[in-house]
C-alpha cells in the first residue's frame, strides 16, 4: 500500500520522503490557516446577507440603521462564524483536488486582494456598493465556471505560454515582496509599519492610545458630517465606524505584540540558518504559545487593553470543539441582477483578477520547484505537471502529499474552529515575512543588465505590493513589456527599411519566447568574398599554402615570424602560434 501511494505521488522520484511531504503540509497549513479569520473578516464587512430588517434598536427597519445597531451587529458576527466554516470547507476542497488529481505541493485558498475587491468596490461596506452580496455571489458563481472552461479547453495555458518569462520570474519576486507587506501590517502581520497620510506608510508599532484612526467620508460637507440629534438638538459626528487604519502619534515601536512577533520572526530565522527542519513551523508555535499565556502585554487571550476582544476570544477558545456550520451564507445568491451592467462589470473583472492572480501565483511557485527538481517547468511552453504555499515548498514539499496534508489540516479546522481562530496574526506575520524573502530568489535568473528584461520586471515586482493586488503588477509588467517590444520592432523595422537589416533576423529576434523554438534561425549573414571562398577550387588552395610555406619561417628564439617578400625589406610581426603547438 504504501509503495503503491509512493509510485501514484512519485515520492522518490522527486526525490522526497513521506515524512518530508507531511511536515511541508503542517507548515503550510499553519502558515495559511489564517485565511480562515482574516477572509470572513474581510467577508463580513460587507454585511453579507444582513439587512436594515435586522436591526433591534430605536431606529430598527429605517436606512442606514445598521451602522450602529446592536441587532445588525449580531447578525455580522453570525455571518462571520459562518464564513470561517465556509471558509475552512472549500480550501478543503480545493487542497483535496491539487494533491489527488495535480500532484503539486500547492495549498488553494481564497485570496484576500480579490476579496477585498468583492467587499469594498462591489458590494461596499455593509452593502453600500453597487450590487448586493447575495448578486455579486451569482457573478462569482458564473465567473468560477467561466475560469474552468478556459482552463479545461487549453485557453488559459495558450495564453500563459504568451507571458515572458522574466514577468514571470518578476512575478514571483512580487509576490514575495506583497506577503512581506502583509506580514508586516497590523491587521494580518506583527504591527511593524502602519499608515500614514503624507507618505502612505511609515513606521507603527505604537499602543492604542497613541492611534488616531481613519475615517473615509463619502461628502465631507459640513451638512453631510455635523449633524442636530432631533432629541437633545446637540451637534453629532456622521462619521460612520472607523477603519482598521491608523497613525501613530508617538511612541513608536512599543507594541508588546509587535516585539513578540519580531521575537517570533528571529527565531524562524535562526532555525532556517541551521538548516532545521519546520522551522516556520516551531517559530509559529512558539508565537502562538507565547501569546496563549495570560496576564502579560502580549497575551492573544484573556483581557487585554492592547489587544481588544481577548475575553470574547478566551471564552470561544475554551469551547475547544464546534460544530460546524454555515447556515446563515449557504446559497445565499441572487441570479435577478444580470441585467445590470454593474454586474457584468464586476464579473469581468472577477475573471481577469482571477485568471492573473491564479496564473502568477501557480508559476512563481512552479519556478521553485523548478530550482529544486530541475526540467519540472518546461521553459519554452511553461507547462508543469495559494499564495503561502511556497512555505510547503520551502520545507522540502515535492508531491500532492503535502496538499493532501493541508487538506486535512482544513477538516479539522472545521471542528477544532476555536483553536485555529486563536492563532494571532503576529504569529504568522513573521512566516510571511520569511517566506517573502525565499521567494525573492526568483529575481536572480532574470537578465538585469537587459534593459528590456529589467524594466518590466522591476515595475511588476514594485506595483504587486503597492496595489496590493498581484493582478495588478502582472498587468502593469505585461503592459510595460509590450511598450518596450512594440518599441524596439518598429525601430528595427526602420532598420530594414534602410538596409542595416534583414527582415528575418527583425522577426526571429522579436519572436515571443513561446514561438521563437519553432522558427528556424536566421543563417548568419554572408559577404559576397567569404561566398567565393567556399568554392575555391582545392587543388589551386593546396598550391598556393605550399608557396606561402616555402616564405614564412619561424624564429623559435624571440617568437616572432619573418616574412619573405622578395623585396629588399623584411617585416617581423608576432606570432600566431600558440605555445606548446605545432
Amino acid at each position: 500500500m504504501a509503495m503503491t501511494v509512493g509510485q501514484y505521488f512519485q515520492v522518490k522520484q522527486r526525490g522526497s520522503t513521506f515524512s518530508t511531504e507531511v511536515r511541508a503540509g503542517l507548515v503550510t497549513f499553519l502558515t495559511t490557516c489564517y485565511i480562515l479569520a482574516v477572509n470572513a473578516g474581510i467577508l463580513s464587512d460587507s454585511g453579507g446577507n444582513c439587512s436594515d430588517a435586522d436591526c433591534t434598536g430605536p431606529k430598527a427597519g429605517q436606512p442606514g440603521c445598521r451602522f450602529d445597531d446592536a441587532g445588525f451587529q449580531s447578525c455580522v458576527q453570525e455571518v462571520r462564524r459562518s464564513l470561517i466554516t465556509a471558509t475552512a470547507a472549500s480550501s478543503l476542497m480545493a487542497c483535496f483536488l491539487m494533491g489527488a488529481i495535480a500532484n503539486l505541493p500547492l495549498a488553494v485558498a481564497p485570496g484576500m486582494g480579490i476579496n477585498a475587491y468583492f467587499t469594498y468596490s462591489v458590494v461596499g461596506f455593509y452593502g453600500t456598493g453597487m450590487i448586493t452580496y447575495q448578486q455579486a455571489l451569482a457573478a462569482v458563481f458564473i465567473e468560477g465556471w467561466i475560469f474552468i472552461l478556459i482552463s479545461l479547453t487549453g485557453v488559459r495555458g495558450k495564453l500563459v505560454s504568451l507571458v515572458p518569462k522574466s514577468i514571470m520570474l518578476a512575478t514571483a519576486g512580487g509576490i514575495g515582496l506583497f506577503l512581506a507587506f502583509i506580514g508586516l501590517q497590523n491587521s494580518n502581520g506583527i504591527g511593524l509599519i502602519t499608515y500614514n497620510s503624507a507618505t502612505l506608510v511609515t513606521l507603527g508599532g505604537c499602543p492604542r492610545e497613541n492611534r488616531i484612526y481613519q475615517y473615509s467620508i463619502a461628502d465631507p460637507s459640513p451638512e453631510a458630517v455635523c449633524k442636530t440629534n432631533p432629541d437633545t438638538n446637540a451637534m453629532m459626528a456622521n462619521l460612520g465606524p472607523a477603519s482598521y487604519t491608523f497613525m501613530c502619534k508617538g511612541k513608536r515601536m512599543h507594541l508588546a505584540t509587535m516585539w513578540l512577533g519580531i521575537s517570533g520572526l528571529a527565531f524562524m530565522v535562526l532555525l532556517t540558518g541551521r538548516r532545521v527542519k519546520g522551522a516556520i513551523m516551531y517559530g509559529i508555535l512558539f508565537t502562538t504559545f507565547m501569546s496563549w499565556i495570560p496576564g502579560h502585554a502580549a497575551s492573544f487571550l484573556g483581557d487585554n487593553p492592547q489587544v481588544p476582544g481577548g475575553a470574547e476570544r478566551f471564552e470561544f477558545f475554551r469551547k475547544v470543539v464546534s460544530v460546524p456550520d454555515a447556515r446563515k451564507t449557504t446559497l445565499a445568491w441572487s441570479f435577478d441582477a444580470f441585467h445590470k451592467s454593474e454586474l457584468w462589470v464586476a464579473l469581468v473583472t472577477f475573471l481577469y483578477l482571477d485568471f492573473l492572480d491564479a496564473t502568477g501565483t501557480l508559476f512563481s511557485m512552479a519556478s521553485m520547484l523548478n530550482h529544486r527538481i530541475p526540467g519540472f517547468v518546461d521553459e519554452k511552453t511553461k507547462a508543469f505537471p495559494n499564495q503561502v504555499s511556497i512555505s510547503s515548498i520551502r520545507e522540502g514539499g515535492r508531491t500532492g502529499i503535502t496538499a493532501l496534508t493541508v487538506a486535512f489540516g482544513f477538516l479539522v479546522s472545521l471542528f477544532f474552529t476555536p483553536l485555529i481562530a486563536s492563532i494571532p496574526p503576529f504569529a504568522t506575520g513573521p512566516a510571511l515575512v520569511l517566506v517573502g524573502a525565499m521567494m525573492m530568489e526568483n529575481v536572480v535568473d532574470i537578465d538585469w543588465a537587459d534593459v528590456r528584461q529589467a524594466v518590466p520586471a522591476f515595475i511588476t515586482i514594485v506595483t504587486m505590493p503597492m496595489t496590493y493586488s498581484i493582478a495588478y503588477g502582472l498587468i502593469a509588467g505585461l503592459c510595460s513589456y509590450l511598450v518596450v517590444y512594440l518599441g524596439n520592432l518598429i525601430m528595427d523595422l526602420i532598420g530594414v527599411a534602410m538596409g542595416k537589416d534583414m527582415l528575418h533576423n527583425v522577426l526571429y529576434n522579436n519572436c515571443p519566447d513561446a514561438f521563437q523554438h519553432k522558427m528556424k534561425v536566421p543563417a548568419p549573414f554572408k559577404s559576397p568574398s567569404v561566398v567565393l571562398q567556399h568554392h575555391v577550387n582545392p587543388e589551386h588552395a593546396a598550391h598556393h599554402a605550399a608557396a606561402d610555406a616555402k616564405d614564412i619561417a619561424y624564429d623559435g628564439n624571440d617568437g616572432s615570424v619573418h616574412i619573405d617578400d622578395d623585396s629588399d625589406d623584411v617585416a617581423r610581426l608576432p606570432s600566431t602560434k600558440a605555445p606548446g603547438n605545432s
